[in-house]
């Protein structure tokens, strides 16, 4: 078992074996000479690092190249776990033993590899995301300013940021037909009423997972299960956190659709609401029973 902890420029790493350098540059040919070829027994070899927004990509790439498992781990859990047991510090080293420790104790399973249009999927899907948060930050400044200079110069960033907007669209709907070709999910998923393509190429990119998993496991993954808060007498209501929250956001969006277009979501949401739920409430029901009919539909290969 190997635990590496991964920062921009280098990689510190926990190794039951003590034959690979503590301290590694990351880099492609740092990682393979200090890392992969000093494993031994690559099948045999269990690496763990965390998500770093990307920095951890050159590390998996090589890894799984080279034949070695490896699995990227959410960093939340991982520090859950260091509370657990006692690791209140934080430091590079100290992270990486960490990270070896959990990926002893905890069932990990290894992160499947990547295909290059799998991951340039990805990216735009990726790239997207940060557009429209940047589109939502300057119509926010431009709501907030009377200065007509000011005006014209965040209309022209917005429609530069437009531009890019409706290219990265094109770009995702042209690999969304070349991925329905050899992905059977794609043709399931947009068959569903409210599922646009901006939630379709979210989920193939984000969640993979669909379909593979029973309906609690994939809600806990999106983030959309209410988790119980429940101790002797008291106990609280039930939220939804954690997960991989760019999937929730766009599923939120998608939900909303759907209790408009969707006669399945729209009768279910119409009854919650019937019944004296909260708006949020009931979106968020919403969102958790759009995700299972589309897990069981993926995991079936049933169209809407």
């Amino acid at each position: 078992m190997i635990g590496i902890d991964v920062a921009k420029d280098k990689l510190d790493v926990s190794d039951a074996t003590g034959k690979i350098k503590k301290e590694v540059n990351n880099s492609i040919k740092s990682i393979i000479k200090h890392i992969v070829r000093k494993i031994d027994q690559p099948e045999q070899t269990f690496v763990v690092c965390e998500a770093t927004g990307g920095y951890e990509r050159t590390l998996v790439k090589a890894l799984q190249e080279a034949g070695v498992p490896v699995c990227v781990a959410n960093p939340f859990q991982v520090r859950q776990f260091g509370k657990g047991i006692g690791v209140l510090e934080k430091t590079d080293p100290i992270d990486a033993h960490l990270i070896r420790r959990f990926g002893e104790v905890v069932d990990l399973q290894p992160t499947a590899p990547k295909t290059p249009e799998h991951e340039q999927h990805e990216a735009l899907v990726r790239r997207r995301e940060q557009l429209m948060l940047m589109i939502n930050q300057e119509q926010n400044r431009l709501a907030q300013t009377i200065d007509q200079e000011v005006i014209r110069m965040i209309d022209s960033t917005l429609t530069v940021l437009k531009s890019q907007q409706n290219a990265v669209d094109r770009l995702i709907e042209g690999f969304l037909k070349k991925e329905a070709e050899t992905n059977p999910a794609v043709v399931v998923i947009q068959s569903v009423p409210g599922v646009g393509t901006v939630t379709t190429s979210t989920l193939i990119s984000d969640l993979p997972e669909l379909g593979a998993l029973n309906r609690s496991e994939i809600a806990k993954l999106a983030g959309v299960a209410p988790i119980a808060n429940q101790s002797g007498t008291r106990d609280r209501k039930r939220s939804i956190f954690g997960g991989r929250s760019h999937v929730r956001r766009v599923l939120y969006m998608a939900t909303l659709v759907a209790t408009r277009l969707n006669p399945v979501i729209k009768k279910f949401y119409i009854r919650l609401l019937a019944s004296g739920k909260a708006k949020k409430v009931a979106l968020v029901a919403c969102m958790r029973k759009l995700l299972t009919i589309l897990n069981d539909m993926v995991h079936n290969n049933e169209p809407w």
